[in-house]
């Protein structure tokens, strides 16, 4: 079939729609700006996943989506006007086109008050309410599929291409729903653990997990000044660290908003507001409430412009009391007796640290949990590479924003507080035995220290990845670090080639669009005893530098997966087998 039909150009035609210009992509359809008879639509055209291995799938999705949508008429929830078969044979959607941004560019363009915040959520849940009255789940919600009509300032959920409804058919190739990770309730990763050898285990998705995806949302837009951006966060649904609370991360953050959002966030199901209605009723309550710090923006203008330097480093006596009861809560394990109570308070302070020098890079901290004496940013360790190539018209947040730099972390700082009654040797010993990877990696205990050997992107790495796959900067893939070994935890050594594949059960659209199951990915593994821009040290980083997807050539490529570790022992580090990693254009 012509790949002209399949991605018509400006001016061409579908089924007598006019292409204005390319809005988007994903793993199951692109959409389109068109013109017919001077009105404007959102056009969404079917297009066909490479790993189904059947054609008759290219429309199951859609045709879905367009069920699901003839039975919703809400003013918060995008329409459906009319569908039909393109020139290629595709089936495609009209849709209402919503001149307007995604939520995350809203937040950093208008600067929207902490009410302002609360009611557009309120509406959102209002408009989830009915949906879920309907026994219709969205199964995608996200910063990027909500948008602010420029208009009116409404807010418009988008892309139902991962919706279900009541007795739809299945058509889930993996034990997880369609759907983006970050945005995962926690309770699916535990599903997938206890059903892992069972083939034809499914999820069953629930309102639940569409409050928690809410809560992510709400929590991004009022931690993060500049959400649009591209870069590792600290995972809201890793039921092994759970976040601390938002107040801690943006101290204008109401704690009556705060408290809200930690029980969206709660790892626990049965600890979230009860259904989406009960969720609005708390946001209309919240937003209705006379303080002052409701009507001050959730971040200072200043912060979320671009260029501006990372704010002073975080001194250790200004860890406020909470977030080091929180992480040693965390890190204790039970059953240890007062030794346990020792060695949490170690953990406790190699992990503030580490989350300290996390926070430093995110504008936004706390004014009051940043040092008073102000200390230089950690030097560039490199400018990103050229930008990606993208089509008019694409959202921003597709792509990096322009100025953004990779940071080096700070220097390391070893964990202070060490009993006096034991030898520095006993004392070393007893924390590089219980520390985790990460901790002691950032303690400096024996055997931590083995770096990467010095590592160039390949020669046409850049040109592979921008033309022939279509690879953006920052683009985030699933994979299985290392096929040849089955098990979920396996050991790693240092040098060792690896060989990666993108294993059955992701459902990201836009990772199955340009990197589909079966994609094989070929490089090395590295310890390494500093973060490299994630929000916790990882210890393990597996960089591959070619790729072959499923029926074409091998291409050179940068593709960087950073990972934490559950042991390490002899020299080896041991990590969960599966991770995200991060395309990128240059590495230092």
């Amino acid at each position: 079939m012509s790949a002209t039909l399949l991605n018509p150009t400006p001016g061409s035609l579908i089924d007598g729609w006019q292409v204005a210009r390319p809005l988007g992509a994903g793993g199951f359809a692109r959409v389109f700006l068109g013109e017919k008879n001077g009105r404007h639509r959102a056009i969404k055209l079917a297009q066909h996943r490479e790993t189904s291995g059947d054609l008759k799938q290219t429309h199951d999705r859609t045709l879905r989506e367009l069920t699901a949508l003839l039975m919703l008429d809400h003013p918060n929830i995008v329409r459906p006007r009319g569908h039909g078969l393109a020139e290629s044979g595709n089936l495609y959607l009209a849709l209402d086109y919503v001149d307007g941004w995604t939520l995350a560019e809203w937040a950093e363009r208008k600067h929207p008050t902490v009410r302002e915040v609360l009611g557009v959520f309120e509406k959102l849940a209002s408009a989830l309410a009915y949906m879920h009255g309907r026994g219709i789940l969205h199964r995608d919600l996200k910063l990027s599929n909500v948008l602010i009509r420029k208009s009116d300032g409404e807010p418009v959920i988008i892309d139902f291409s991962c919706a279900t409804y009541t007795h739809a058919e299945d058509l889930t190739d993996g034990g997880l729903p369609p759907g983006t990770d970050r945005y995962r309730a926690p309770e699916q990763f535990k599903f997938l653990r206890e059903h892992k050898d069972e083939r034809r285990a499914r999820y069953a998705f629930q309102v639940s997990d569409e409050i928690f995806a809410v809560g992510v949302m709400l929590h991004e837009l009022l931690t993060d000044p500049r959400p649009t951006e591209f870069r590792p966060r600290f995972d809201l649904n890793n039921a092994a660290m759970p976040p601390p609370s938002p107040r801690l991360a943006n101290a204008r953050i109401p704690e009556a908003v705060s408290d809200l959002i930690e029980s969206m966030l709660a790892l626990d199901p049965k600890r979230r507001p009860v259904d989406t209605e009960a969720l609005r009723r708390e946001l209309a309550e919240l937003r209705a409430n006379p303080g002052a710090e409701y009507d001050v923006p959730g971040h200072p203008p200043a912060e979320q412009r671009h260029g501006v330097p990372p704010p002073a480093a975080l001194a250790m006596p200004s860890t406020p009391q909470p977030l080091k009861r929180h992480i040693a809560r965390v890190a204790r394990p039970r059953g240890w007796g007062r030794w346990g109570a020792v060695l949490a308070s170690v953990v406790a302070l190699v992990a503030v640290a580490l989350f300290w020098r996390a926070s430093s890079n995110i504008p936004g901290t706390p004014a009051a949990l940043r040092s008073t004496t102000p200390k230089p940013p950690p030097p560039a360790m490199s400018t990103l590479g050229p930008p990606p190539a993208t089509a008019p018209g694409l959202a921003t947040a597709d792509v990096p924003k322009e100025g953004s730099t990779v940071k080096t972390p700070p220097p390391q700082t070893t964990p202070p507080g060490r009993t006096p009654r034991m030898t520095k040797k006993a004392v070393a010993a007893v924390e590089c035995a219980s520390l985790s990877l990460v901790a002691a990696l950032a303690a400096g205990c024996p055997g931590a220290q083995l770096r990467p050997e010095p590592f160039t992107c390949p020669e046409g790495a850049f040109e592979a990845m921008t033309q022939q796959l279509h690879w953006r900067q920052y683009d985030r893939f699933s994979v299985r670090m290392d096929d040849r070994q089955p098990d979920e935890l396996v050991w790693f050594t240092a040098g060792t080639e690896v060989v990666g594949v993108v294993p059955k059960g992701v459902t990201d659209d836009r990772q199955l669009e340009v990197a589909p199951i079966g994609t094989r990915f070929y490089g090395k593994a590295y310890y390494l005893p500093e973060k490299m821009g994630g929000s916790d040290a990882p210890a393990l980083v597996v960089r591959y530098d070619r790729v072959k997807l499923p029926g074409q050539d091998e291409y050179p490529i940068c593709f960087v997966v950073e990972a934490g570790a559950a042991a390490f022992k002899d020299g080896k580090v041991q990590a969960r087998n599966r991770a995200g990693g991060f395309v990128v254009y240059r590495w230092p």
